[in-house]
């Protein structure tokens, strides 16, 4: 398992790829919402649920688009 400072990192460097890579899915990041936990096993479930939404959106988009 992650830790939530490795986590964050993951998140910052797929979040980097969208803007360099896809940068029309930009505005859905802050779609996304980012549940944050008082309970440290809480915030890393929100964050790699947070981070796999991203890799998701990213493997969706660009089956059917090009990278710019």
């Amino acid at each position: 398992m992650k830790t939530i400072i490795e986590l964050e990192q993951s998140i910052m460097n797929i979040t980097a790829k969208i803007h360099k890579e896809f940068p029309e899915l930009v505005k859905y990041i802050t779609e996304i919402p980012v549940n944050i936990s008082a309970e440290a096993e809480g915030n890393i479930k929100n964050l790699e649920d947070y981070y796999f939404s991203l890799e998701e959106i990213i493997s969706k988009y660009s089956k059917t688009h090009k990278k710019t």
